[in-house]
């Protein structure tokens, strides 16, 4: 990502080895454990984290623009008028919103699936729910829900205080 965004490639290997050669030590009853390597991406805690996240979630949004330009997903509108709004990101939360239908949930998968291989990362479906307007058939919602591998539908969550589905 930091090379399709013009960094050099000598700067790119100097984050690298920062990201790639660190190793933790714990202390555990007042005694430190013999020093680790994390096996995977980013870590929290690293300096550098917040900042890398960042860029690699532009690359989690580019994937999803692409694929709204190719009519792979479609995203929402408030109103006729309106721009279509396929995602939004805070922090290291994100909201994708698309039809609940197989194309779109394959689109989806394939993206998130990419976005994995790419940036070290992997999406917690543990930690994530799916919302269906009142009106996805039971079928469509059993579809998306199987190729997602989420099977959370978390109508009363809520983000920052207040409700993330209001009706």
């Amino acid at each position: 990502m930091l090379e399709k965004l013009g960094f050099s490639r000598s700067w790119v290997d100097l984050i690298m080895k920062c990201v790639t050669t660190v190793r933790y030590q714990i202390k555990v009853n007042g005694q430190l454990t013999v020093q680790f390597c994390p096996s995977r991406g980013l870590r929290q805690g690293d300096p550098a984290s917040p900042y890398l996240f960042v860029i690699c979630a532009e690359g989690l949004s580019a994937l999803l623009h692409a694929a709204e330009r190719e009519g792979r997903i479609s995203g929402v509108k408030v109103c006729p008028a309106a721009p279509v709004v396929s995602h939004l990101f805070f922090a290291d939360d994100s909201i994708i919103m698309l039809k609940s239908n197989q194309e779109e949930a394959d689109a989806l998968k394939e993206i998130l699936d990419i976005y994995e291989q790419c940036s070290g990362q992997c999406i917690n479906v543990e930690k994530s729910a799916l919302m269906f307007s009142n009106n996805t058939s039971t079928e469509a919602r059993n579809s998306v829900k199987s190729n997602l591998q989420i099977q959370s539908e978390n109508w009363n969550a809520k983000y920052l205080g207040l409700p993330v589905h209001v009706g």
